[in-house]
């Protein structure tokens, strides 16, 4: 079983969309920030919110479903 927290989990969730290919490219983050502000009217509050969400899911989807999490006592 992993020592690995769902706040770690978060964490490396989050480091994967803010990962930008070259110093020239969008992150994941940034471009949906981009599509919630620029072409659906939303704000910052709103873009923060979903961002939890996404963090929040993908983290506990990934300690629920690896082995690695898994009590095999």
């Amino acid at each position: 079983m992993s020592d690995e927290t769902l706040y770690d989990l978060r964490c490396y969730v989050s480091n994967c969309f803010n990962h930008r290919e070259s110093a020239h490219a969008d992150s994941g983050y940034m471009r949906l920030s981009k599509l919630m502000k620029e072409e659906y009217d939303l704000d910052n509050n709103d873009v923060d919110e979903v961002v939890s969400e996404i963090e929040d899911l993908v983290s506990k989807f990934i300690m629920n479903e690896s082995s690695k999490f898994q009590d095999n006592d």
